[in-house]
């Protein structure tokens, strides 16, 4: 059997917003792993602070939505992102993503990639956010897969452990369309509807 991949919340926020993490499940195996700090189903009512980095994204979405000094179709489009967000929770029912929480050497390194100095010591310039270190943390010392689109992150990957394996959000998009999933003007379609949601890729999936 293939290695489960860990998800972030880049990859999983812009599969969501495009709905279609169907894609996701088909192309790295069921259940994606996915960190506490990026989804956390038992968190109930916490300070924005203490939210999961999912649940914040939708708590943003179902503002937008609700501000008055937008335009209407601006918060229509808000409320549908807070929808289509909140099928993370629909999925974790059908467990189709499992919620893992970090073990003790895990959170040695996740404290490592969260702090200047030890993400210094990897090669970069800046602290890794915290979703991100936790998928990093994950992938090296259980062996998983990484999907991430956090070049940061891919760097202490590398750093971490060469060769690592991982899936960036283009890269999925080009193996779904190979394997018959979706065609290639689709893939390139949902990579076009995530870049107008703020993805940020200067290259499509198929040229």
């Amino acid at each position: 059997m293939p290695e489960p991949a860990v998800v972030d919340t880049v990859v999983l926020r812009y599969f969501l917003f495009v709905a279609r993490q169907d894609l996701l499940v088909a192309l790295l195996g069921r259940p994606l792993m996915v960190p506490r700090v990026v989804f956390d189903p038992d968190e109930g009512d916490v300070s924005e602070v203490a939210m999961s980095e999912l649940t914040r994204s939708i708590r943003f979405q179902r503002g937008a939505a609700a501000d008055p000094g937008r335009l209407p179709a601006a918060r229509a489009r808000a409320a549908t992102n807070a929808d289509r967000l909140q099928a993370i929770s629909e999925m974790h029912v059908r467990r189709d993503v499992q919620v893992v929480d970090l073990e003790t050497d895990e959170l040695e390194l996740f404290a490592r990639l969260t702090s200047i100095e030890g993400s210094r010591s990897l090669g970069l310039h800046f602290a890794i956010q915290p979703g991100e270190a936790a998928c990093v943390a994950l992938a090296v010392k259980r062996g998983w897969v990484l999907a991430t689109d956090d070049q940061d992150a891919l760097t202490a990957l590398e750093a971490l452990d060469p060769g690592h394996a991982y899936e960036r959000i283009r890269r999925l998009l080009q193996r779904a369309a190979e394997a018959g999933l979706i065609s290639q003007d689709e893939a390139n379609d949902l990579h076009a509807g995530m870049r107008r949601l703020g993805f940020r890729d200067r290259e499509v999936p198929f040229p």
